[in-house]
């Protein structure tokens, strides 16, 4: 090959691969309890520092329908394109469903928490994964005037992850809590553990007073559908002009 022939070759391969710099996959949430839900699906795009991420089927009523980032998910604007709404979520944190409404006295007991990783076989998308699982529970003791009442709150976590992709790629940032201090912060502390892109997690949150039937959630996170894309234009990860600033009203942005 001359070395003139050997330059065009050089040259259509730094090409292809500066156009093919993106890393595509797809979301899909589902969640089991007492309400049927629809199935959210969520494609992400991330390419370098920026991340987009856009809700292709959404489950009513939601408060944003794409998230996007320059600097790798440290920070996050959600937009609501049907109401051209936009606010700042970031970092964002996992779901907190055992938050505890309102009362006037809770007493929280017997917190525990623990992260280990367990020996796994599972492959998933094609990747051999590693498993963690993340466990933590408490008693509440609540006080509804003069009636004090014990609930049992529970949740466990299934995550498998991959060491054969980039963590970073991950997006929203995601930490795993349950909606009470400082048993968060331990559960931050012992996640440090955690290693690898994440490909599936499971979590199930059991609630129930003492001596009654358990309610039971499980919400599933599945990963597939990775694939190399052509990298998106500069604009596809920053909020368009004409957004109003509004933050969500009871779970809803308010119009512009």
């Amino acid at each position: 090959m001359t070395a003139r022939r050997f330059g065009v070759v050089a040259l259509l391969l730094c090409l292809a691969t500066h156009v093919l710099a993106a890393t595509s996959y797809r979301v899909t949430i589902t969640t089991k309890g007492r309400l049927k839900r629809v199935p959210i699906v969520q494609r992400v795009i991330a390419d370098g520092d920026r991340r987009r991420l856009t809700v292709e089927q959404q489950d009513e009523v939601f408060t944003f329908d794409v998230l996007l980032s320059t600097d790798g998910g440290k920070t996050v604007t959600a937009l609501n394109t049907p109401l051209r709404t936009w606010f700042d979520e970031a970092p964002l944190q996992a779901e907190k469903p055992a938050r505890i409404p309102g009362l006037a006295e809770i007493k929280i007991q017997d917190a525990k928490t623990s992260v280990i990783e367990e020996p796994t076989d599972v492959t998933i998308a094609g990747f051999v994964t590693r498993k963690f699982v993340v466990r933590a529970s408490y008693t509440s003791l609540e006080k509804y005037g003069d009636t004090k009442v014990k609930r049992l709150h529970a949740m466990t976590t299934l995550l498998w992850t991959t060491d054969k992709l980039d963590p970073s790629l991950a997006f929203p940032i995601r930490s795993i809590t349950f909606g009470v201090e400082p048993l968060d912060a331990e559960l931050r502390q012992k996640q440090a553990v955690i290693s690898g892109f994440p490909l599936r997690r499971v979590t199930t949150i059991s609630r129930a007073y003492e001596g009654g039937e358990p309610s039971v959630e499980i919400t599933t996170h599945d990963v597939d559908d990775i694939r190399t894309v052509p990298s998106p234009a500069a604009s596809e990860f920053v909020r368009p002009n004409g957004y109003a600033n509004q933050e969500p009203i009871i779970g809803v942005p308010g119009k512009s």
